[in-house]
């Protein structure tokens, strides 16, 4: 990283800060090896002005700029793009530019998080986010840092490896790793409150093949750690054309197309009830073809 470059310095600052550093300009000066002035300007005409309240400020006891604990769990922002936020505003207060450019550019980054929280968790046909909004922020910005966190789900406490917000049959859950049940869990995000993020770190690779198996899950009934079962779907002409245009799941693979435009697909499951609801909402028109305990089943 170049730290000569205001951008990369700017974002290496408000890393610093986030972790709980008091930051002096002196040793700041040495560390990035530039001027006590450039230093002081980036904190002042910066990173200082980034923020409406006082979340960055200085602090006059032990001469060093501080920040609020956790004050990146409020943003949808990494440190990269409010460096370039900043520079943004800075700009925009510069001499030549237009009477009221500033204030616009302030609304602007305001209303662009806000469109940015909706774009990524409010589609108009799964659940709204309204009344978790924050929670998502802060597991989101946990997530990324591969924090743990304490937090009350269902009026118990928890200790909770947040892994990833997932979408399932247009419901938002949390996939985790919970510390009392020492296994993998999928719990609803309106029922999540009171999140902390602890000091405390977990190994992100050691979860990414059951956070991967995500990707194919149908519904919540998704089982990462039971063995895929393969199932064989006939569909018939007045519903194949649905089910071809938008695959049940990821797995999904056509087998054969007769010619009255009636198919046969294949797909796997973790557990029959990733797909029963779907089959019971088609029937006559989606028939079971494999495997048979599927079939006796339904």
């Amino acid at each position: 990283m170049n730290l000569k470059n205001r951008i990369s310095r700017l974002a290496s600052l408000l890393s610093l800060l986030s972790k709980g550093y008091s930051l002096s300009t002196p040793k700041l000066s040495e560390r990035f090896d530039v001027t006590n002035k450039i230093i002081q300007t980036d904190f002042k005409e910066y990173l200082l002005p980034l923020f409406d309240d006082d979340t960055l400020y200085y602090d006059y006891s032990n001469k060093s700029y501080t920040a609020k604990n956790n004050f990146l769990i409020k943003t949808f922002f990494d440190v990269e793009s409010l460096a370039i936020i900043s520079i943004l505003k800075n700009k925009s207060k510069d001499k030549y530019s237009d009477k009221d450019l500033s204030q616009k550019v302030n609304t602007l980054f305001v209303n662009y998080e806000d469109a940015l929280s909706h774009s990524i968790y409010q589609l108009s046909d799964i659940e709204k986010i309204d009344k978790f909004k924050n929670e998502i922020i802060q597991i989101h910005h946990a997530i990324d840092n591969k924090r743990i966190i304490e937090c009350m789900y269902r009026d118990k406490k928890r200790n909770l490896y947040p892994l990833q917000i997932k979408n399932l049959d247009g419901y938002w859950y949390l996939i985790c790793f919970d510390t009392n049940y020492e296994d993998i869990r999928k719990y609803h995000l309106n029922s999540i409150s009171k999140i902390i993020e602890l000091d405390e770190y977990y190994d992100g690779d050691t979860y990414k093949k059951i956070v991967d198996s995500f990707d194919t899950a149908i519904n919540a009934w998704h089982k990462p750690e039971n063995k895929p079962i393969l199932i064989q779907l006939f569909f018939n002409k007045e519903v194949s054309k649905y089910f071809l245009r938008k695959p049940i799941s990821k797995t999904q693979r056509l087998i054969k197309t007769y010619d009255d435009e009636s198919c046969d697909i294949e797909l796997t499951v973790t557990d029959f009830m990733e797909i029963i609801p779907t089959i019971q909402k088609f029937i006559p028109h989606i028939t079971v073809l494999e495997p048979i305990e599927l079939k006796n089943i339904l």
